[in-house]
């Protein structure tokens, strides 16, 4: 058994998970995205948004800790807004305001990428995601896990399967999914199949040489319904 216990982020905390993230993005589909940036360069980039996401109503980040209090597991969740004690009522928007407020978020989120990233295929890729889990959850109440990170030097502990389990035993408490996606070539597939998610919609990308790259990238996407 695992001796990691789990805890939400700080902000003091963002400049490690921030590392996690850039340490783990290391696949042909990522390097594409990003190129062959310094992983401290993309971790510095990353910080100051993932700061602000700490502090964020409807986003938890969930780390894990070594015996120096240093983070070396993290995952970043999308929860349910009443979670936070906050009427619904009053975080409703109207359509036009939600799509209003998403191109605004769109537009700094490009402005903020490191200058020689892929920045049109991150956008694309992002706003396809976006919409496959639109399809997938059909405005159902659910978690979703936006990212999730392992030091290299503490994979293979079950720290992963921890930090997807956290949102369990909320989600069926609220009768909530729990969502997810990640791509088709993930060995992390085996595991979310064994924690209980189904495999429910996919989005490709099918011709990467538009961003100068060859073939295509397909991304899944999972739910876990609620345990009777």
């Amino acid at each position: 058994m695992s001796p990691y216990l789990l805890s939400e982020a700080a902000e003091t905390d963002a400049c490690d998970i921030a590392t996690l993230f850039s340490l783990s993005w290391t696949s042909p589909f990522t390097r594409l995205q990003f190129g062959n940036i310094d992983p401290d360069v993309l971790a510095e980039s990353m910080t100051p948004r993932i700061k602000e996401q700490i502090e964020k109503h409807g986003t938890r980040y969930i780390v894990v800790r070594d015996d120096k209090e240093k983070v070396i597991s993290c995952a970043q969740w999308t929860i349910p807004i009443d979670e936070e004690g906050i009427p619904e009522e009053d975080v409703k928007e109207t359509v036009q305001d939600q799509e209003e407020r998403q191109q605004m978020e769109d537009e700094v989120f490009r402005k903020n990428l490191p200058e020689n990233s892929n920045k049109d295929l991150i956008v694309d890729f992002m706003t396809g995601v976006r919409e496959l889990r639109k399809r997938a959850v059909a405005g159902r109440k659910h978690y979703a896990l936006e990212n999730i990170a392992t030091h290299p030097s503490y994979r293979g502990q079950g720290l992963a399967s921890k930090l997807v389990q956290w949102s369990f035993a909320k989600a069926d408490g609220q009768n909530s999914l729990v969502y997810l996606d990640t791509a088709s070539d993930n060995t992390a597939m085996k595991l979310y199949k064994k924690l209980g998610f189904k495999e429910v919609g996919s989005h490709t990308i099918e011709d990467l040489s538009k961003y100068g790259g060859e073939g295509s990238e397909t991304h899944i996407a999972f739910l876990r319904y609620p345990s009777s």
